[in-house]
């Protein structure tokens, strides 16, 4: 073969050898080729968003925003709606001059005509009942003030045993009326006489107990054990006996004024208050 053969040859060789490596980058050429094709800022990006994550808990940081939020409104309705129109649950600092729906449910719970306006009835009403269960007398309703003026309301019971305000319930019958609120619904069980089920004597036996005195089983034996009053000084607390037209007593309850009575009735009927149905019946205390 000529020698300018051989030459052409080798040229053309070496030409298609350095395009096919200009074609195809391989080695770290290709790597160096991949790496600077692909965008580095997203993945940095990426990271830097990953580490944020697993640091602070990217739930967490959403949350603690919306309660950020929340908190800034509820501290702007708070700021804006009167202390007299709160939430009952929120046992709201009321007092004179306040106005609402929270307050119309104090008067209620104070047996008040409810105006809604915390005027100066409202506070000397309300200092009557705070002095009666041994409270501060603010007239205002602090904390522990809500807490006996709920359970007042529920029980309807308004004064307690402490001070001269007592509502002419004595301290002893303040107990009583305490106690009997407290069984509310247990069932009616004949021969009964623990909170798994009571008869009418052995309910008001007792509920005296607990209070204090003992009473005897049987409802006649209760109304022979009582000073008999009449119904004029009958006070809440005091027994209710009901007399069948034979002057025999056949039931007991516990007085709480107002005609009304706490008492274990019959088979079916839970504990509960009631009114007094008939005028055959007879007061005693103890």
């Amino acid at each position: 073969m000529p020698v300018t053969a051989r030459r052409t040859s080798l040229l053309r060789a070496v030409s298609q050898t350095a395009e096919s490596s200009t074609d195809r980058p391989t080695g770290r050429t290709l790597a160096k080729h991949r790496k600077t094709t692909r965008p580095g800022a997203p993945r940095a990006a990426a990271a830097v968003l990953s580490v944020g994550l697993a640091v602070g808990g990217g739930a967490a940081l959403s949350v603690t925003t919306t309660s950020a939020a929340s908190a800034s409104t509820s501290s702007t309705t708070a700021t804006t709606v009167p202390r007299g129109y709160w939430s009952i649950p929120s046992k709201p600092l009321l007092r004179y001059g306040d106005k609402g729906t929270t307050v119309k449910y104090v008067q209620r719970a104070l047996h008040l005509g409810p105006d809604g306006y915390f005027g100066s009835s409202t506070v000397r009403v309300l200092k009557k009942f705070q002095t009666s269960w041994g409270l501060k007398a603010t007239g205002y309703t602090d904390k522990k003030t809500w807490g006996r003026l709920t359970w007042a309301a529920k029980h309807k019971v308004l004064y307690g045993p402490y001070g001269k305000s007592t509502g002419s319930v004595g301290t002893f019958r303040a107990k009583v009326l305490r106690e009997a609120a407290k069984l509310k619904g247990t069932p009616y069980r004949y021969g009964g006489t623990s909170p798994r089920g009571f008869d009418c004597s052995g309910y008001t036996g007792y509920v005296y107990k607990k209070a204090g005195k003992k009473l005897p089983r049987t409802s006649r034996q209760q109304y022979s054990a009582t000073k008999h009053i009449s119904r004029k000084a009958a006070k809440p607390g005091d027994l209710v006996f009901f007399r069948s037209g034979g002057g025999g007593v056949y039931h007991v309850g516990i007085y709480a004024g107002g005609n009304m009575l706490w008492h274990a009735s019959k088979p079916g009927k839970p504990v509960a208050k009631a009114k007094i149905w008939t005028s055959s019946v007879a007061f005693g205390r103890v």
